[in-house]
């Protein structure tokens, strides 16, 4: 019985163990397949109208690691498009691997298009800033493009050091470091828009909530919780990205939080069948020892024992089974919880000290429910057909 209290523990508490790290794990491993937040210039008014092209200064950048969820910012990658209409191709410049200085720390930020941008496949260097470019693969085919190959744009001759693949529309341009293009069209300091790689909360029903009708209360709420929502919000700020709009890439939040959610369904679920498959155990252990003391429960409600005394003996029982059975489950849980994190995330799974009574819980009430059967089918003995040989 000790072995299956604890056993149906250490997997509990396992579970338990993952359930807590899940959304954050999950979550980091999901920013891999691209930023989750886009910040683009507001444009409104007569800008709006005319077709005016608006930036977003490049010194705003960094204050995105200000931001009251900044440690939630894994990435930060400016993009400058423009258009070379004589050439008929679009420029594209980016980080593509840049430490940048965080005001009020003193290790710097490690971003850029390497590690938000993973899937990027480059065939060749990365171009250095200066007259070097990559040439996106669609692009390269059509006009025969290979590297080591010398390009004229606006009147100057650039290196390919390299084929872009992605997938996507950058395959049509070429691509350079983002200090190229901007000293190429004489907008320093000017981006078109930055992608923002954040750790969120999976969005339920509160999230969605418009925040210009939340109570001051909601709001603080909403606020302090690390919704894709309110990390735009927060981007967005005239302190943080100046004229800007943040919002969040949909298809991406959407799916994330579809993903945690079912889950953390899957691991309710998982728990809840440990426990019910060790309840199972106790207490077809526990009838088994019933029936050979079945003439020892006999004469005790023979001589006088009552219900309650009947029924406080096997809770006793069960109690002293539960706490040892959880103490070697929670310290085989240490074990488990350990390698299943290394096994799916590549990490240790962090132990909280809430497992240690959660353990202990769990372990008596899969006891508890182990004995339940056992107490039914005590007190149902008849002492005087028991005591006389009859069954």
């Amino acid at each position: 019985m000790i072995v299956s209290v604890a056993v149906g523990t250490a997997i509990a508490a396992s579970l338990l163990s993952l359930s807590f790290d899940i959304a954050s794990k999950v979550s980091k491993e999901l920013r891999s397949y691209g930023a989750n937040i886009i910040v683009q210039p507001k444009v409104a008014g007569l800008a709006g109208v005319s077709g005016q092209k608006r930036y977003l200064r490049e010194e705003d950048i960094v204050k995105a690691k200000t931001i009251f969820w900044r440690h939630n910012i894994l990435g930060v990658v400016p993009v400058l498009m423009v258009r070379d209409d004589k050439l008929d191709v679009t420029l594209l410049g980016t980080w593509y691997q840049k430490t940048v200085p965080v005001p009020g720390e003193k290790a710097g930020f490690d971003t850029g298009a390497l590690s938000v941008m993973p899937w990027w496949s480059i065939d060749g260097k990365w171009p250095l800033p200066g007259d070097e470019l990559l040439a996106g693969v669609s692009l390269a085919q059509k006009r025969g493009l290979a590297v080591k190959d010398t390009i004229a744009v606006k009147g100057r001759l650039f290196k390919i050091t390299g084929i872009l693949n992605t997938g996507g529309k950058e395959d049509d341009m070429l691509v350079g470091e983002l200090a190229t293009i901007q000293r190429l069209f004489g907008l320093e300091g000017r981006v078109s828009q930055v992608f923002v790689s954040a750790l969120t909360t999976p969005m339920d029903a509160f999230a969605y909530k418009d925040p210009e009708t939340m109570t001051k209360k909601e709001y603080e709420k909403w606020y302090c919780t690390g919704y894709v929502t309110s990390i735009a919000k927060q981007l967005e700020d005239e302190k943080v990205f100046a004229g800007s709009l943040a919002r969040p890439i949909w298809p991406v939040a959407e799916a994330e939080g579809k993903i945690l959610n079912r889950l953390e369904l899957l691991i309710v679920l998982l728990t809840a069948v440990s426990l019910c498959a060790a309840a199972l155990g106790v207490s077809t252990t526990m009838i088994m020892s019933l029936l050979r003391r079945t003439d020892e429960v006999a004469l005790m409600k023979a001589v006088g024992a009552d219900t309650m005394q009947t029924i406080t003996i096997f809770l006793t029982e069960a109690l002293i089974i539960g706490l040892a059975g959880g103490s070697v489950g929670y310290v085989l849980s240490l074990g488990i919880s350990g390698y299943l994190g290394y096994a799916v995330f590549g990490t240790a799974l962090q132990q909280k000290g809430i497992l240690l009574p959660i353990s202990m819980a769990v372990s008596v009430v899969i006891s508890m429910m182990g004995v339940y059967l056992p107490i039914r089918r005590a007190l149902a003995i008849s002492p005087a057909i028991v005591l006389k040989g009859g069954q």
